[in-house]
């Protein structure tokens, strides 16, 4: 549920090449050194995994290069790569096919350390410059199609949401999307090439960690996806399973194996783990709740503030309205779940106010942030970068007793409180009446105050102000 704020405030070089050749056989008869005159034949790409100053070897860095020993995707690789929270309940309440958790990493989170495990500029491979190579460069992706609750069998049929996957936990499916080419990952591979390489001062190509696709993983609720699932998977907590969910590998011409387009990966694996950078995994990062909780049913859609001039603000005048939401909360327990609890601790329901990502990020880059991943204030569209947006000013988010709350950023994120933007959901809450079996609806106020955010400080100019937030219960 969204709530919308406004306000408007030539030949002979070939002679002299000739005599150079010459003088230099003629020095190669006297037994001088020879390697300042070699250069490598060597073709292909090489895994870099520390500096060489040899500059005959294929595996020779330039000064200044980055580089690290990597191991690649091992089984463990890739922890942190994608924090959040996975809910799972009983249709109707929560109906089937129901988006849980989203988050989006880039390649140098995957690899065996986790979360930067690479740095952007750190090279991989290096490779010879004939095009023969050149051309030959690939990133491939897939789902682990080799294990049967991390990728082998395909959800889509019984989910009716295209590239889900089942996993190890019963009613979860997850989607993992490669965000530069826009396809889901099968268990059958898929590539794209690289191309734009940086080069160093030899000419050969630099595989770096940031040439690699950034993927999206999904989790999905199916209580019809039956068919594959661990029979111990009912439980919650930490995703228990250590299996990564999908891969990505690196192909070259001297290398790759079975590994090639449209491949089973059921089968074709050559190459793992070493040649592979990334793994794309939940394990010791995805939590797993089984819990009773509410679920947001209306919201005050439109907050329009009256008109404020500059004036005003800058003397600390400010626009208050409130923000009524209505819920519905499980106040039976569901066969094999938690009871339903409110506050900000583990398995306990929570509200939260989501910014969008460009004015979370327009808050962040004015400092408007918490000790925690939450900002303070939400900022208009187009704050810094649209000449007819008011600057200075933004919405804050109160509780009727005055105390102050923050907006989320991330909605998948839990466990940190205020300080992340979640507040206990039945805070300052009125029960409102049962509307059907197990369910006890719930109103409660937010008041949301247009206001300068540091006057006298930062300077407040007159335009418009248009926002959009959204209305988040989840249990974290």
């Amino acid at each position: 549920m969204s709530c919308r704020f406004m306000n408007t405030v030539a030949h002979r070089l070939k002679a002299h090449r000739t005599a150079w050749l010459t003088l230099l056989a003629c020095a190669l008869g006297l037994g001088l050194p020879t390697s300042s005159w070699a250069v490598s034949t060597s073709t292909g790409c090489y895994k870099i995994t520390g500096l060489t100053t040899d500059q005959n070897s294929a595996y020779y860095t330039d000064p200044g290069t980055i580089t690290t020993n990597w191991v690649g995707s091992t089984d463990t690789a890739g922890q942190g790569a994608y924090p959040m929270t996975v809910t799972i309940n009983t249709p109707p309440f929560v109906p089937d096919g129901t988006l849980l958790g989203s988050a989006i990493s880039p390649v140098y989170n995957m690899g065996s350390n986790g979360v930067g495990t690479y740095s952007p500029e750190q090279v991989l491979w290096r490779c010879s410059p004939e095009p023969a190579t050149a051309n030959g460069l690939f990133e491939f992706y897939s789902t682990n199609g080799d294990n049967n609750y991390a990728g082998k069998w395909d959800a889509s049929a019984d989910s009716g949401i295209p590239g889900t996957y089942y996993t190890y936990y019963k009613g979860l499916i997850s989607r993992i999307t490669n965000l530069t080419t826009g396809q889901y990952a099968s268990r059958y591979w898929a590539a794209r090439q690289m191309t734009g390489l940086d080069k160093d001062s030899q000419g050969w190509l630099l595989v770096k960690a940031k040439n690699f696709s950034q993927y999206k993983l999904e989790f999905f609720q199916c209580s019809a996806c039956t068919a594959y699932y661990s029979n111990s998977s009912t439980n919650a907590g930490y995703w228990s399973y250590t299996q990564p969910v999908g891969y990505v590998a690196f192909v070259a011409p001297n290398f790759g194996g079975d590994v090639q387009i449209g491949a089973d990966h059921n089968v074709a694996y050559d190459g793992f783990y070493s040649r592979w950078p990334g793994a794309i995994t939940a394990y010791n990062t995805v939590y797993i709740r089984r819990t009773a909780t509410c679920a947001v049913t209306n919201a005050t859609p439109v907050v329009n503030f009256p008109l404020i001039t500059v004036n005003d603000l800058n003397q600390g005048l400010t626009r208050q309205l409130p923000v009524t939401i209505q819920m519905q909360c499980q106040s039976t327990t569901p066969s094999g779940m938690r009871a339903f609890a409110s506050g900000t601790a583990a398995n306990q329901t929570a509200l939260g106010i989501l910014a969008q990502p460009a004015n979370a990020q327009a808050a962040v880059t004015a400092g408007l942030t918490t000790s925690g991943s939450g900002v303070t204030y939400l900022l208009s569209d187009g704050y810094g970068t649209d000449p007819s947006v008011a600057t200075g000013v933004g919405v804050a988010l109160t509780r009727p007793g005055g105390g102050a709350l923050n907006f989320l950023t991330n909605q998948y994120v839990t466990l940190g409180g205020t300080q992340d933007g979640w507040d206990a959901v039945l805070n300052d809450a009125t029960s409102t009446g049962s509307p059907g079996t197990g369910l006890t609806s719930y109103t409660r106020q937010i008041n949301a105050t247009f206001k300068a955010f540091a006057p006298g400080t930062v300077a407040v100019t007159p335009g418009r102000y248009n926002a959009t937030a959204q209305v988040i219960v989840r249990v974290q």
